[in-house]
């Protein structure tokens, strides 16, 4: 199938199959409330299986009191753990004689709305694979909260759907043989680039929500969290046109603070880095003016966009170079 064949989607109605996939580690302080959340859809999952990363915090306990099956896989990738729960929800339907409609995957620290197998089935019956970005809980601290904000104003139709929640044909996903388990990080996006190159449909739909519980309270964590993203090659061309290009433009601003700095410190001339420290002051409010209009979340707005982007930047040689390895072979 071309990139440029649409796909036939098969209406799902309220008496579609759906397995749900939750990879843990260590997250016992959520994985009930997860877990709990995925009980109360209607329609109900037919099956809910947790594949465990060797928790050692009590998260298996909890596990093995609220799910259908748990499987313990130590020193697994989080794709693994994935492609693993996945294999066990479709094998059982199988087995059972009801094929599988619909695999979902929710992480342990993820809380999905009543309504969520609904409107994700809703979604379905004109997509092969739904998501949506997640809301931050109302007592979360403001970074968490700002940054889940920041993600759900910048997504838009070119954005790939991220597997704190999402729900994807079963179809789809064995056809693509599930996620990529050389990816350390990514992976979702990656699943979610590849069903679109096959002619597959990734949808975001802000009525399939969830509360995502694991967004970094501080900058220190948002900052480890953001390198982390970025350490499977791969990361940029996985970017939305939109957030390639922000990258891209901040670089260019780093370059030329470079080259004014240069000049103030060989004593030709103060003015440019001068203007440009100026422009880089007045410029964190504007970038997040793009989804903040009050001037207090705004500033804090762009000091999130304007890290999560140098953070990138600081990445780029080592992802172009290894873009140019791949290009050479």
């Amino acid at each position: 199938m071309s990139a440029d064949t649409p796909t036939e989607h098969q209406p799902l109605g309220g008496g579609a199959r759906v397995g749900v996939v939750v990879p843990c580690r260590d997250e016992v302080a959520t994985i009930a409330t997860a877990l709990r959340a995925l009980r109360r859809q209607r329609p109900a999952p037919m099956r809910v299986v947790v594949v465990d990363n060797g928790s050692t915090d009590g998260s298996l306990e909890v596990a093995r009191e609220l799910a259908d099956e748990v499987v313990e896989l130590p020193g697994a990738s989080i794709s693994a753990l994935r492609n693993t729960g996945a294999r066990a929800v479709i094998e059982h339907a199988r087995a059972a004689g009801d094929p599988l409609d619909v695999v979902a995957f929710v992480d342990a620290d993820t809380e999905v709305a009543d309504d969520w197998t609904a409107a994700g089935l809703r979604a379905l019956s004109s997509a092969d694979l739904v998501g949506s970005r997640s809301q931050a809980a109302a007592d979360a601290p403001w970074v968490a909260r700002q940054w889940a904000h920041v993600e759900d104003a910048l997504a838009h139709s070119g954005s790939l759907a991220w597997s704190q929640h999402l729900l994807v044909r079963a179809e789809a996903f064995e056809r693509l043989g599930g996620f990529r388990e050389d990816l350390p990080t990514g992976e979702d996006a990656d699943l979610s680039a590849r069903l679109r190159e096959s002619g597959g449909t990734v949808v975001l739909d802000p009525d399939v929500r969830a509360v995502h519980h694991g967004f970094p309270g501080d900058l220190a964590g948002f900052l480890r969290r953001e390198r982390w993203h970025t350490r499977a090659p791969g990361w940029l061309a996985r970017m939305s046109p939109k957030s390639r290009l922000l990258v891209l433009a901040t670089g260019g601003w780093v370059v030329a603070g470079g080259a004014a700095a240069g000049l103030a410190v060989v004593g030709r001339t103060r003015t440019p880095l001068l203007a440009w420290l100026l422009a880089s002051a007045a410029g964190v409010p504007a970038l997040g003016s793009l989804t903040s209009r009050r001037p207090v979340a705004a500033a804090q707005d762009g000091v999130l966009v304007g890290l999560w982007a140098l953070v990138r930047v600081a990445r780029l040689p080592r992802e172009l170079a290894a873009r140019g390895q791949e290009a050479s072979r």
